[in-house]
């Protein structure tokens, strides 16, 4: 179950229970700003660039060969509306859960859509510091988000509570989805922190926990 399905799982539950191959090591800033395409919107060029970058550093520390793969985040995104769907769908009467199922889906894909055309840049990076053998750079950058009126995770709650018949909970989905089909609309501004160790030969800038500040960015939607 991938990272974006597993938060989706826990925020229902709480109220019920570079370029390739440079010569020269990238900046932190465009390492950065490889993550951030590669995590964010799942684009093939900046996989492969990124794999490519991290590639000598990851073999050397005997880690496999490829940080990412463009297919399993291919497969994770065709499964995700079905699988939140079909998890959602468990919250209603059992009467409503067949008939909501496709505008569950549907939901989830518009949600799906509206994280992945993120429009991100990197702002500045701070000068690389030295502490214990580690240098370190944070990277500030920005992203323009798709904020929806209300998010599904709340949407989908409130509709369970109220407990309403098929045709509202039909049109509150309805609404919800109509949500997130919009423009970009949000701007938030976060820190990306890279590292690499000189002594150990390392020649790549690198974040081994990445997902967190794509994670804490997405939460504060």
């Amino acid at each position: 179950m991938n990272k974006f399905v597993q938060s989706a799982v826990a925020l229902l539950a709480i109220p019920f229970a570079v370029a390739s191959h440079a010569a020269e090591p990238p900046s932190p800033a465009v390492a950065v700003d490889l993550y951030l395409k590669t995590l964010v919107n799942h684009d093939e060029q900046a996989i492969q660039q990124l794999n490519d970058y991290l590639r000598a550093d990851r073999l050397r520390s005997g880690r496999s060969a490829d940080y990412a793969n463009a297919a399993d985040l291919k497969k994770a995104d065709e499964e995700f509306p079905g699988e939140v769907a079909k998890m959602a769908q468990k919250l209603f009467p059992a009467e409503q859960q067949q008939a909501l199922g496709a505008p569950l889906t549907a939901l989830m894909a518009t949600v799906q859509q509206a994280r992945q055309k993120s429009e991100c840049k990197v702002l500045e990076s701070d000068k690389p510091a030295m502490d214990q053998d580690v240098l370190t750079a944070n990277v500030k950058f920005e992203c323009a988000l798709v904020k929806a009126p209300e998010t599904w995770v709340e949407g989908i709650q409130r509709l369970v509570r109220t407990k309403g018949t098929l045709a509202d909970n039909l049109s509150g989905l309805k609404q919800l989805q109509a949500g997130y089909a919009i423009p970009l609309n949000f701007t938030y501004q976060g820190t990306f922190g890279v590292s690499m160790v000189p002594k150990d030969k390392n020649e790549a800038w690198r974040n081994d926990f990445a997902r967190e500040p794509v994670d804490q960015m997405f939460e504060a939607l």
